[in-house]
């Protein structure tokens, strides 16, 4: 935004409305970076005691388009994910209306992805960790009744 001063010209506007990704840059885990679902459990297991309401949300919008990227695989993959479920459960109750629309929507995404057809995979592929989370033991539902 910009606007005219005094003598004319052109002034660029600043404040709190000047907000982008570089001004919440320090503040939690960068999940934009990750480019496998390995990456993105696993940084957020790190995190997972400082993240705030708006990161966990940020995580669960991310980890749908996530889905499709082949990476290494993690033999701790389903423990960290089973870790930022619970907090997701457990925190949910506090999340302000943008928060919880947007993890809503990044677990329904991810629920759908995963539940599609009924293509076989490894047994620690991502997507099978997460169908075995989500689809198999009903996790789905103990999160969708915190929500």
């Amino acid at each position: 935004k910009s606007a005219n001063n005094k003598s004319g010209k052109r002034a660029k506007i600043t404040g709190p409305r000047d907000r982008g990704a570089t001004s919440m840059q320090g503040r939690g885990p960068d999940f934009r970076t990750c480019q496998t679902v390995v990456e993105l459990a696993d940084l957020a297991r790190c995190h997972l005691d400082s993240m705030s309401n708006r990161d966990i949300a940020a995580f669960w919008s991310i980890l749908p388009r996530l889905l499709r990227n082949r990476g290494a695989q993690d033999p701790n993959l389903e423990e960290k994910l089973r870790c930022v479920i619970g907090t997701t459960c457990t925190r949910m109750h506090s999340f302000q209306c943008r928060d919880l629309a947007q993890t809503s929507l990044g677990i329904a995404k991810t629920i759908s992805q995963v539940s599609r057809g009924n293509q076989q995979y490894c047994a620690d592929d991502p997507l099978q960790i997460i169908r075995g989370l989500f689809v198999k033991e009903s996790q789905c539902s103990q999160v969708f009744d915190s929500i």
